[in-house]
């Protein structure tokens, strides 16, 4: 129940702030009926979907788990996208004001009226009625109309963003096929080709019938290996099943994964005795050699923090990436599965080749392969390909998601070729 009480205050403080923009700032859109009613309405809403969401969840139903959830969700992203569409368009304001005070310490043109705050498609809120009395240059109709216009696009285009943001959510994972370069690569390793599978939260927005039809497109890709790097199910009793039809890829070199923190949330005994029926090795603090050809690929899995908020937790996360190398050939191609993407930091430094994570979604928000959140938080590694050279990362932006939310940034199972850096592929 902290869960839901951490999601009612977000959303609570989300709807306040609007509140208090829309009747303290932007007053004339205040006055549209339609929008106190929306207003009126938005609590009921936010009430009706945490409750389905929360009595779903604890009858283990994922259909209406969908359906709480996803209401939630969706309110709460109007409600951030308003937030931010207010904003813009009390900045847009305050440009404007300032823009005129500026015309008019340099014009003496006859004074407007107040006739100029004529009603407009889409409410703007008024100048104050000092601004108007002090106001000496005039505003011609064409500028008016470009003034509403450009106003009236800021909500519509947050608004719709955060709409196409859930509908981009529903789509399927793709497989991007994706080569890494490595100099001096064994020619054993040559074209080897590793599927990456994070975050898959098996449960309301992803079910195993969506696993299983992304499973049979990667299986005709033909991967070597395939890892597993935590977030497997959200859906308890559908973990088993999920590993077993993951078990159906059946790839030469073997599955292997390690933990995410929603293991744990699950609870990691009830998930250890799912991995003992299968026949995928759970890597936690621990590692393995693989012989390919005449060469060796080591497979780590370190385990997770369950939250990285504090030194203490970045300390355990530093000793799981070490314990899970310790028994590494140095004449191996060190490979480490870790949830988060922060591992990198201390699998680099000691020599591995290549750190699989995930974890983050991306923010669930990209452009161009990376994050929009990448200059904020650039040691978080937040989505996609970092490193280069003898020692690489990919953060995957993951299967699935427990928020039903991605812009620019969609599903993926990506799907890695080593290749020598000398060599193009083929």
């Amino acid at each position: 129940m902290r869960f839901f009480g951490f999601v009612l205050t977000l959303i609570g403080a989300l709807y306040l702030l609007d509140l208090a923009l829309l009747a303290g700032v932007h007053r004339t859109w205040w006055q549209h009926r339609w929008v106190r009613l929306v207003a009126l309405l938005t609590p009921v809403a936010v009430a009706a979907g945490l409750g389905i969401w929360a009595l779903s969840h604890e009858q283990q139903s994922t259909t209406w788990v969908a359906v709480g959830a996803g209401l939630t969700s969706v309110i709460f992203a109007q409600l951030a996208a308003l937030l931010l569409a207010l904003l813009l368009a009390a900045g847009a304001r305050g440009v404007i004001c300032l823009w005129d005070v500026l015309r008019r310490s340099t014009s003496n043109a006859a004074p407007r009226t107040a006739a100029d705050a004529a009603t407009v498609p889409f409410p703007v809120a008024p100048p104050l009625p000092e601004e108007l009395a002090a106001e000496t240059t005039p505003r011609s109709p064409d500028r008016r109309r470009f003034l509403r216009a450009g106003l009236t696009a800021i909500p519509l285009a947050t608004c719709s963003a955060a709409a196409g943001g859930t509908l981009q959510s529903t789509q399927s994972p793709g497989i991007p096929e994706i080569p890494l370069r490595y100099p001096d690569l064994p020619p054993a390793l040559q074209g080897l080709r590793i599927l990456h599978l994070s975050d898959l939260h098996v449960g309301p927005y992803l079910d195993l019938q969506d696993v299983a039809r992304l499973l049979e497109r990667a299986a005709a890709l033909n991967p070597d290996l395939v890892l597993v790097t935590g977030d497997i199910c959200d859906h308890m009793p559908d973990y088993l099943a999920t590993l077993q039809l993951i078990e159906t890829l059946a790839p030469p070199l073997g599955i292997y994964a390690s933990l995410g923190n929603h293991e744990y949330f699950r609870g990691l005994p009830a998930v250890r005795a799912c991995f003992a029926r299968s026949s995928i090795p759970l890597l936690i603090d621990a590692g393995l050699s693989i012989p390919v050809g005449d060469h060796q690929l080591y497979v780590a899995g370190a385990d997770d923090p369950k939250y990285l908020a504090n030194p203490d937790a970045h300390a355990r996360l530093r000793r799981s990436v070490e314990s899970s190398l310790a028994g590494a050939p140095s004449n191996a191609f060190h490979l480490l599965m870790s949830h988060r993407s922060q591992a990198f930091d201390t699998a680099a430094p000691l020599g591995v080749h290549l750190t699989l994570s995930g974890h983050t979604h991306g923010f669930q928000m990209g452009f161009a392969g990376r994050s929009l959140f990448e200059g904020l938080l650039p040691q978080n590694y937040i989505w996609g390909h970092y490193g280069g050279g003898d020692t690489q990362l990919y953060t995957s932006a993951g299967v699935g998601h427990w928020f039903p939310f991605r812009l620019g940034c969609p599903p993926e199972a990506p799907l890695f070729t080593l290749t020598s850096a000398t060599r193009q592929l083929s």
